[in-house]
């Protein structure tokens, strides 16, 4: 197939790029003009300039192509204001599928993320793609919560075979500018991240690629599909990032209650002079003594991507952050010995 890929220069984007020519397709990478595209540069791709807020440049990458494998999005958790992450969001999803129409395309990979989904307050409990985050408060979670929404009653009104890709936290090289999932094991590792009461799920982002890739051809119309891998205690996670590393994240071991509580207070101290806050009430509200445990066995039985164990997925990004310089030179020597020792 001839794929539209928006956000090819992302995280995952780059890696659905180089899963997308592995496969065989050609590939149309749709970037802003300004934008970093170090995560793609050498690669046999057509490349295409806009920005999915603007409608006509959408329409014009859209010509002549088989499919879109819909990326491109505000990856961020705390923002000045809720629209600067939810309407593009929104308004993209809105361009991407009035694009597709108009250029007589019947696929779309859409990526969504468990966000849309939810987390639930019983570790016991594995959430599926038949559930929905009920209860955002975050931006982030709230952008892409609606924007799927908006996507499959877009998908309907115009006939177009959609699927949805859910990605838990994803961790992994091609990362130049660093997101949220990467950022977390950076801060641990640097001693400014803690681990708290809870539960997450980190999935590689070269099986994220790989899942989207076999999305095109395998994936049910209409069906979400969620990108998991391990699901982990927040605190094991962080003594396992201590055998990679040699370094054990500081663990809060506080109630929901009290680190809300916290949450608010550090905010509001921090907008008070003028800084961001390392975290904010409602992201805190969406995580703190909270399980983002997932079952997604339909993943691969459907796509056929059986993920990596937490432990090589959270390897893979210590391997990237050091290879990018992203640690403190005091600890760099000591963490890449004690990764060399695990291998």
């Amino acid at each position: 197939m001839k794929v539209l890929v928006t956000g090819a220069n992302g995280h995952i984007g780059a890696n659905v790029v180089r899963a997308l020519i592995k496969q065989g397709h050609d590939v149309r990478g749709f970037v802003r003009q300004a934008s970093d595209t170090q995560g793609i540069d050498g690669l046999d791709i057509e490349l295409c300039y806009g920005d999915v807020m603007n409608a006509d440049s959408l329409e014009q990458a859209a010509i002549g192509c088989d499919a879109i494998i819909h990326l491109a999005a505000v990856y961020k958790t705390i923002a000045k204001t809720a629209d600067e992450i939810v309407e593009p969001a929104i308004e993209g999803a809105k361009n991407v599928f009035a694009a597709a129409h108009k250029a007589g395309i019947k696929r779309i990979v859409y990526t969504s993320s468990v966000a849309s989904i939810g987390f639930s307050y019983d570790p016991n409990e594995k959430r599926t793609g038949n559930d929905w985050n009920d209860d955002p408060h975050n931006p982030y979670y709230i952008a892409k919560t609606k924007s799927e929404q908006a996507a499959q009653a877009l998908a309907k009104e115009y006939g177009i075979h959609v699927v949805v890709i859910c990605p838990a936290i994803v961790l992994g090289p091609y990362d130049y500018r660093i997101t949220p999932s990467n950022q977390m094991i950076k801060d641990w590792i640097n001693g400014k991240g803690q681990t708290y009461v809870g539960g997450l799920n980190f999935v590689d982002v070269r099986d994220v690629a790989d899942i989207h890739v076999a999305a095109l051809t395998k994936g049910e119309n209409y069906h979400r599909y969620i990108a998991g891998g391990e699901n982990m205690e927040v605190k094991k996670a962080g003594l396992l990032l201590k055998k990679l590393t040699g370094i054990k994240p500081i663990h809060l071991g506080m109630s929901r209650k009290i680190t809300l509580i916290t949450a608010k207070v550090v905010e509001t101290l921090c907008k008070t002079i003028g800084l961001t806050p390392p975290f904010t009430y409602d992201l805190v509200y969406e995580v703190a003594e909270r399980y983002a445990y997932y079952e997604f066995q339909d993943t691969i039985d459907t796509l056929g991507v059986t993920p990596r164990k937490a432990e090589e997925s959270i390897k893979g990004a210590i391997q990237w952050l050091l290879d990018n310089h992203k640690i403190k030179p005091s600890i760099e020597k000591k963490v890449k010995r004690q990764l060399e020792s695990n291998a």
